[in-house]
């Protein structure tokens, strides 16, 4: 197997070392239409191929250009979705091979699990989450515990005999943490002391507002004892961190050591046990009725795809055929690859000539789903490592003392990596040159600022920082006081500098309601912001101009001419109802029913779209939605 590995870190020049491989290795004898390049993005892959095809025309190797139009060059999904088209007998599919779409997907497997989640079961989880406090914070999580161990066994291709050996590693894995459980009458021993201490705490001399709060907790724990026979974990817990007075914690230490040892409880074991067995069961019997359900249908889903395409690369006859075909196989962003992905890019690089992967673990952002970039790791060091001329070693993007300060924390977060992996060397100097090395900088630009600034909000003195938006606030108007003082930049490639734009400017939020705020913020301060919106399609407008489209193309569609009604034209939800149902009513009573009018069809609304579809029948579909806002004012 002919693999070659490059570290490639943020900002080396990826996409241009990639680019010069691939046509190094065309110039080499490799065939355009010979080659596999998996992204991770459509975009990603897009441009790779253009950048590729540019440098051929410019070699004038214009016959290559063209054939690099066969080449597979996509995502993994893309390459696997044609794979399994073009091998669909041997892979027991149909040649119209579509896969389920990640927001259907979870839809489906809801449905399955559906099916296995019987009342029971779901007592019992929920049962076992209020034991042990999953529920204390309101709604139970191991719902999305249980998917995110089906989405982890369906990514490796876990059997269900690898579940079920897992399920007894994870219990025995956590037992070192809990130590073995000691038979004794916990229950019994808990009332005793809840009493004694309470006794204490009210005879003593501490009348204290702590003290006699933890009487009154201590009271309710004993009812709860005597209601239910047994405490939750959490409250046990919070038993061992009783809060009292000065005078009075002697008097609580029992029950607080007592407490403290909760994890010896036999039943405290059995619990964890049950839950971790029960989750484990439950997975299984998940995926076994998701796979059922999907080939009642004839449905396949990406992990799926992944497992028959590496199935597939096991066949004699496609490989055969590959062997003939594949001269160069090109994966990028590898330390995002699952496990089963690597294993189909193993299989590939064994069939092809030329194999060249590229990472950075630091890079890695993709462990959601099943991505380790452990993987890499273990790949690099089965190679003998990289080779100093497969590191990227420059960093193109950012000035150099950003650089340098990246390099400082990186090589402290990833010690185990030889530190040439890990740091970069600037080749946008100090003083604003793009040499080789930045050991002998001249005098920095008079006009340019820091590169790295560190601003602090600081209220008067004493007083605490109001709540929001106070620090959005301070952002806001320190950033327009910034674009107003027209701070110098140098963009990158360029080796003068200009004014600070304010479509430089990026902000990090930690989640989509901060990038809100900071949105709404910056508006206040009379800037402008574009952030990226989750749920645009669910919102009131997207909801009427996708009702209107599917109207224009189906004018019985009755669930797009009731959002219509009530969206744009006003009308109450029982208003919408009743006069369906007379339709309904008077249809059933017609006897030629294509004589009767479409519901609704006096709408106002409903008639400027009547106007407008025979005007969109020649239009395509993003000048028929601009027509429509357009024309409807929507």
């Amino acid at each position: 197997m002919n693999l070659r590995i490059i570290s490639a870190g943020a900002g080396s020049g990826k996409t241009y070392r990639l680019t010069s491989e691939m046509v190094r290795l065309l110039h080499e004898g490799v065939r355009a239409n010979g080659v596999i390049a998996t992204t991770f993005t459509k975009k990603a892959a897009a441009e790779l191929q253009e950048r590729v095809r540019v440098r051929l025309l410019e070699e004038g190797r214009s016959e290559q250009a063209d054939q690099l139009a066969n080449a597979l060059i996509g995502t993994v999904h893309g390459l696997g979705v044609r794979l399994l088209q073009r091998f669909s007998f041997e892979a027991g599919v149909s040649p119209e091979v579509d896969i389920i779409a990640d927001e259907d997907q979870q839809q489906l497997f809801n449905l399955a699990l559906a099916n296995v989640l019987k009342p029971e079961r779901v007592e019992h989880m929920e049962a076992l989450s209020d034991r042990l406090g999953l529920n204390k914070k309101g709604r139970s999580d191991w719902r999305a515990n249980l998917l995110q161990l089906t989405e982890i066994a369906r990514a490796n291709n876990f059997s269900a005999e690898v579940l079920q050996y897992s399920k007894e590693r994870s219990f025995q894995s956590f037992l070192p943490f809990i130590g073995k459980p000691v038979s004794k009458d916990y229950e019994a021993e808990l009332e005793r002391l809840l009493k004694q201490t309470i006794a204490a705490l009210e005879h003593n001399e501490d009348s204290t507002k702590t003290t006699q709060g933890a009487v009154n907790t201590l009271r309710g724990m004993l009812r709860q004892l005597g209601l239910r026979g047994h405490l939750l974990w959490h409250e046990w817990a919070k038993l061992s961190k009783l809060k009292v007075g000065a005078k009075s914690r002697e008097d609580a230490a029992d029950l607080q050591d007592f407490a403290r040892h909760h994890y010896e409880h036999p039943r405290f074991h059995s619990d964890i046990r049950d839950f971790i067995y029960a989750l484990f069961d439950l997975a299984i019997a998940a995926i076994d009725e998701f796979d059922d359900y999907k080939k009642r249908r004839g449905l396949i889903d990406y992990t799926d795809m992944e497992v028959l395409v590496n199935q597939l690369l096991d066949d004699p006859a496609v490989r055969s055929v590959l062997e003939s075909e594949i001269d160069l196989l090109m994966v990028d962003e590898f330390q995002d690859t699952s496990p089963i992905q690597l294993e189909i890019f193993l299989k590939l690089s064994q069939i092809a000539t030329h194999s060249v992967w590229v990472g950075d673990p630091k890079q890695s952002i993709y462990g959601f789903r099943g991505a380790e970039p452990e993987l890499m790791q273990a790949i690099i060091r089965k190679q003998g490592g990289v080779r100093p001329e497969d590191i990227q070693a420059f960093s193109w993007r950012s000035r150099e003392e950003i650089v340098l300060a990246t390099n400082a924390l990186f090589t402290k977060a990833f010690p185990e990596l030889p530190v040439e992996q890990v740091a970069l060397k600037p080749k946008r100097c100090r003083d604003g040159s793009n040499r080789g090395d930045c050991l002998n900088n001249g005098p920095e630009p008079a006009a340019l600022g820091q590169a790295l600034k560190h601003w602090h909000f600081r209220c008067d003195e004493g007083k605490r920082p109001p709540g929001k938006p106070w620090m959005e606030d301070a952002i806001a108007h320190t950033l327009s006081s910034w674009l107003e003082r027209k701070v110098e930049v140098q963009p990158k490639g360029h080796n003068s500098t200009r004014p600070v734009q304010a479509g430089d400017i990026a902000i990090l939020c930690r989640s989509n309601r901060a990038c809100l705020e900071m949105a709404e913020a910056l508006h206040r301060a009379g800037l402008r912001a574009v952030i990226s919106r989750a749920g645009l399609l669910a919102t009131a407008e997207a909801r009427l101009i996708l009702a209107c489209l599917k109207y224009l193309l189906n004018q019985s569609d009755s669930l797009s001419v009731a959002e219509i009604l009530l969206l744009a034209s006003g009308k109450e939800v029982e208003e919408i109802i009743e006069t369906r149902l007379e339709y309904l009513e008077q249809k059933d009573q017609t006897e030629n029913r294509r004589q009767l009018p479409h519901w609704a069809g006096d709408d106002a609304f409903l008639q400027e779209l009547n106007e407008l579809r025979g005007l969109a029948l020649e239009l395509s579909s993003a000048e028929t939605l601009d027509l429509m806002l357009e024309r409807l004012h929507l």
